[in-house]
């Protein structure tokens, strides 16, 4: 009887020691992630395409230092590096806020990488990397932990568990790890934590709206092959994402069978890709597709929803692809020549009365009402307390403009430079805003000389 006593005190000792253990574990991982953790500070300096004027906080996280170049790579979401021309700072646990340089945006992913110099005053001296671990291996139910700046509140750590590796946050690409540890605003671009043994296995990124514990994460894996080739120089800022020109929506696989005539010769996708419209111009019209089309492959892999086929683009980039397509039933074979998305990206923009007008980009006309042509440009940014705003000038695409009786048509941002550069303050200028089912006119003059015509360069 003793013995049994004896046997079961024990057996308490080590499961209360193994308790103490694990939780003394957890503390040290956390410890060491406020280390590597930094708070992102984001103001527009520009805004462009689809980005609006403001500010925000996120996190990021130090991959990788490189001590003989003098610069750390900082991890986070692409939405916390935005879409314009941001200023960008970060700040380490009672550190000083200093300068951050944006290296890469990856918007099918919503991942980015920013990198600074580690002899800045506010980086400590004794900057510590993160560990990445293999999100592959990880299961439901492993313990694990969040580190970030939610809602303005600084390095702050939750925790909890896995809930699932298979389930996606709706339209998001890429491979997720679903978590009920509590992600808010501000979390963004923080690490994921296994506490089994304090590696990062995901890059915090999204909360399902209007529900509690349900939170998710980029694994981590699949952004490693990416990581190494923006520190080693082989991805240009926006990646290599591909892009063809054409806007596609999930539909059911039945719906695609029975009223599209879609075939499937092995197995059924999640949900069908179905073409909606071809942007003009773009690879797509010339390859000819057509709305109505049903995405079979793409080079012989069939998505198996609009996830996993803007996945299968982003490297695609550049190159000369094969899609299979099913039209009213009958298969078709196309090549395609899939240009890079980020080389279309505007390289420059005019300032005139305080708008801001840039090419009309494919992230401007796939996303508003301007997606029927890129023959026009985009007003992407009216200041506050301008003279385009004083003239109720808004943001819109321009076919045109009217100049001392003279008007010049705008297919490109030469053309509207070409016949906004010599404007006078004091000389009205008539633009002729459109939309594939609208139109409007509108009077702008600006008085102020800083308020002239000016071409600016994007330097990223």
């Amino acid at each position: 009887m003793k013995v049994i006593k004896y046997y079961v005190i024990l057996l308490a000792v080590f499961l209360i020691s193994s308790s103490v253990m694990a939780q003394t574990n957890q503390q040290d991982y956390f410890k060491e992630a406020e280390k590597y953790t930094v708070r992102i500070y984001g103001s527009t300096v520009t805004a462009l395409e689809t980005s609006s004027r403001g500010s925000w906080t996120g996190s990021g996280f130090v991959l990788y230092i490189d001590k003989a170049a003098g610069y750390a790579f900082v991890g986070t979401n692409k939405h916390v590096i935005g879409d314009g021309i941001s200023s960008l700072q970060i700040s380490f646990k009672d550190g000083e806020r200093f300068q951050a340089i944006p290296v890469y945006i990856d918007p099918i992913y919503d991942f980015g990488i920013l990198k600074f110099k580690i002899n800045e005053k506010g980086a400590p001296s004794n900057i510590i990397c993160s560990v990445m671990g293999d999100s592959d291996k990880i299961s439901v139910g492993i313990s694990v932990g969040t580190f970030g700046n939610p809602i303005g509140l600084e390095y702050c750590a939750t925790k909890g568990i896995i809930s699932s590796t298979t389930n996606t946050p709706g339209d998001f690409a890429g491979s997720f790890l679903q978590t009920d540890a509590a992600i808010n605003p501000g979390n963004s671009g923080g690490p994921l934590i296994s506490l089994e043994d304090g590696l990062v296995i995901g890059v915090n990124t999204a909360v399902t709206n209007n529900t509690q514990g349900i939170g998710w994460s980029l694994a981590i894996n699949q952004l490693k092959p990416i990581i190494e080739k923006v520190i080693t120089g082989e991805l240009p800022y926006a990646g290599r994402m591909g892009w063809i020109g054409a806007t596609v929506e999930e539909i059911n696989p039945d719906r695609a069978i029975e009223d599209f005539g879609a075939k499937y010769s092995s197995s059924v996708p999640r949900k069908s890709i179905l073409v909606t419209a071809i942007l003009k111009e773009s690879p797509a019209e010339k390859s000819s597709f057509m709305p109505g089309d049903i995405i079979i492959s793409v080079d012989n892999k069939l998505p198996m929803d609009n996830a996993d086929f803007l996945s299968d683009m982003r490297n695609l980039g550049g190159k000369k692809c094969s899609f299979l397509l099913c039209r009213m039933g009958n298969e078709i074979k196309l090549d395609v020549e899939v240009l890079e998305r980020g080389s279309l990206r505007p390289k420059e923009y005019i300032t005139f009365a305080g708008m801001i007008i840039q090419p009309n980009s494919p992230t401007v006309y796939e996303t508003s009402y301007s997606w029927a042509s890129p023959d026009c440009v985009y007003v992407s940014d009216v200041l506050e307390g301008s003279s385009g705003e004083a003239w109720g000038a808004h943001k819109g695409t321009i076919r045109g403009i009217l100049i001392n009786l003279t008007y010049y048509p705008v297919k490109s941002l030469e053309d509207f430079w070409t016949a906004i550069k010599d404007v006078k303050p004091g000389q009205s200028v008539e633009f002729f805003y459109w939309t594939s089912n609208y139109g409007s006119i509108v009077k702008v003059v600006y008085y102020s000389e800083n308020e002239g015509p000016s071409l600016e360069k994007v330097n990223i």
